[in-house]
């Protein structure tokens, strides 16, 4: 994605989530819509939450034309009246985007089917925008206040999907935060067990279950899974757990994300940003502007930003097994 704005090749930053049944963005800058359009593999419609790590206008100024597509009837097929109440978008993101987004609804009149609601992830003094009913968008539901705990971090602030989402302040010019995606462990379902269960005898099986195979969704459900009793009292278990979930690490503009070292260990993919990157003389096109490595980097940080350097010791101190860069200056 290209940092500050939007160039000729590039749209500035809006990364998808793609889960079993829905889809996730982190960010949702200008130009989202249109990158949206040219993807076959996510649509406004399937998208249920968004992440917002700041404020500045290159990360959120597409929330409202997404919200616009999204939350139309074009997006949601079916009898509008049917989703007058259900909450078809929810948002995260630091103190304010909950004031943005209001205001912004209220000044443009947009007409939206179903609710949505603002979380903020606030610090300890943090003062909240408010949740009254007097103060809510038609379209509004109140919002969670999430406060910052002990250790600096926000834990768990999203379980669902087979993944709880923990946060982290990290440095820039602004309040900008880390998400760190979590996906639990899965079940690995051999043929041993397999097996077992196609050897259980069918009159022993809970009523209204012909197929012992019919058990799986109970016993190897990922988010609950439940022992299952059959009729001569016997128990099956579920499975083990033998599959680790993944971890990924998606940061906002960040000159030092070191808050999010706890929560980022060991992380599968880290997306870190890469605002200002040195260019050797050779192919540099305006020989009057070189830096040396040292001022480029001293330059990133002065303006809240990283270096494709910075990002590489950040993702060797946390051991991450892949390191995607996004957020190219325009240089």
């Amino acid at each position: 994605s290209a940092g500050s704005g939007p160039t000729l090749g590039r749209n500035c930053s809006s990364l998808s989530l793609n889960l079993h049944s829905t889809s996730w963005l982190v960010d949702c800058a200008e130009g989202t819509q249109i990158q949206l359009q040219r993807a076959s593999n996510v649509t406004p419609g399937r998208i249920s939450k968004v992440f917002i790590t700041h404020l500045h206008v290159d990360h959120c100024f597409g929330i409202l034309p997404f919200m616009n597509t999204a939350m139309s009837s074009a997006s949601n097929p079916g009898k509008p009246s049917r989703l007058d109440n259900v909450v078809r978008l929810e948002f995260y993101g630091p103190s304010g985007l909950r004031q943005m987004i209001r205001t912004n609804l209220k000044l443009t009149q947009m007409s939206l089917l179903g609710k949505y609601a603002a979380h903020e992830l606030l610090f300890d003094n943090e003062p909240t925008f408010t949740n009254e009913e007097t103060e809510l968008h038609s379209n509004e539901v109140p919002g969670q206040d999430i406060r910052i705990g002990p250790d600096g971090l926000w834990h768990n602030i999203e379980d669902s999907e087979g993944f709880t989402i923990d946060a982290g302040p990290i440095v820039h010019r602004v309040t900008s935060l880390g998400y760190v995606f979590n996906e639990k462990p899965t079940f690995h379902i051999g043929l041993a067990y397999l097996r077992m269960l196609d050897d259980l005898n069918p009159l022993i099986l809970p009523r209204g279950v012909s197929r012992a195979r019919a058990l799986l969704s109970t016993l190897a459900d990922n988010e609950n899974p439940q022992p299952v009793t059959l009729q001569d009292g016997s128990i099956i278990y579920p499975p083990p757990r033998e599959l680790a979930g993944r971890k990924l690490v998606i940061l906002g503009d960040t000159s030092d994300p070191s808050a999010m070292i706890p929560i980022s260990q060991d992380a599968d993919v880290l997306v870190h940003e890469s605002t200002n990157a040195w260019i050797p003389a050779s192919l540099s096109k305006n020989q009057s502007t070189l830096m040396t490595p040292e001022e480029v980097q001293a330059k990133a940080i002065s303006r809240g930003h990283a270096t494709p350097g910075m990002a590489g010791q950040f993702a060797a101190t946390i051991r991450a097994k892949a390191l995607y860069l996004n957020h190219f200056g325009v240089k």
